[in-house]
């Protein structure tokens, strides 16, 4: 029997879609094929008596539709850092087997799990991650050309992205780049999308 769990922190996604992605509210990806990320840093969590406390962890896939009716293949990269007690927990809950968020994606083909060290910055302004030589993401807040009227400030969009729940609010921003190497993925994207936010998920 499965043990309750909680994970909370920030999270950000990063895509070959343009901004604002259109995946986040029931339509098309804007290319035949979507190329995403997504990154977790949790703050705070737990699994059973098993803290889950303080480390970092992405997903990589790929979709031919949108995401949110089924990814055709996708793997996770987890924070090495973890004991094996805590990766038995974590995988108890990403396994979907716990219920919550990850009983609810679909993934034709599992890649599999990597572990990797990971250096992570995320203060809903700019983001960042690196994992091994796997992953790398560099994003921020998307600002106004030069020469317009406009403040630069971060802004926020209502989505129905569950990835970003309870709230499922996002700041929108662009990729300075989007590189990923893992399995049989490779992905080289700058100036496209991407988005930070907060997340709250429990189960079962």
């Amino acid at each position: 029997m499965a043990e309750k769990w909680r994970l909370e922190g920030t999270v950000f996604d990063a895509c070959n879609c343009e901004t604002l992605c259109p995946c986040v509210y029931f339509q098309a990806p804007n290319n035949p094929d979507c190329r995403l990320a997504a990154v977790w840093h949790i703050n705070k969590g737990r699994y059973g008596n098993t803290s889950l406390d303080n480390f970092t962890m992405a997903v990589v896939g790929y979709a031919t539709q949108n995401p949110l009716m089924g990814i055709d293949k996708a793997g996770w990269i987890l924070d090495e850092k973890l004991t094996q007690q805590q990766r038995d927990a974590l995988m108890q809950i990403l396994g979907g087997k716990a219920g919550g968020l990850f009983s609810m994606l679909s993934v034709k083909n599992p890649l599999g799990v990597l572990w990797a060290r990971f250096e992570h910055s995320n203060d809903e302004r700019s983001w960042s991650v690196q994992a091994g030589d796997a992953l790398k993401i560099k994003a921020g807040f998307v600002k106004p050309p030069p020469g317009l009227p406009f403040e630069a400030k971060a802004k926020i969009a209502q989505t129905y992205d569950p990835l970003f729940g309870p709230s499922m609010e996002k700041v929108v921003g662009i990729t300075e780049y989007y590189n990923a190497k893992a399995w049989d993925l490779s992905y080289d994207i700058s100036g496209r999308y991407s988005s930070s936010g907060r997340f709250k998920y429990e189960g079962p």
